[in-house]
């Protein structure tokens, strides 16, 4: 079932499915050269793929990794585990 019930793209969730591989950068080439020549033809898919990818870089400036420290790191991991 595609979650663009509205769309006329007929590749929508294939898209979409590739979409995230690219955003992850674990696409493998064809799947690249299928998406990129798609979203050149679909409005669909390319506006998706333009709020997926500011969605993405936004957090990546807006998320930062700070360091845990270890003692609440252990503890965080054994609540996990009961």
């Amino acid at each position: 079932m595609s979650e663009c019930p509205d769309c006329s793209c007929s590749d929508f969730d294939k898209c979409l499915r590739i979409l995230n591989l690219l955003l992850d950068d674990e696409a493998d080439e064809t799947q690249e050269e299928f998406f990129y020549s798609h979203i050149d033809k679909c409005i669909v898919c390319f506006s998706h793929y333009n709020a997926e990818k500011q969605i993405r870089e936004l957090l990546k400036r807006k998320l930062q990794k700070r360091k845990v420290p270890s003692q609440l790191a252990l503890d965080i991991r054994n609540k996990i585990v009961q």
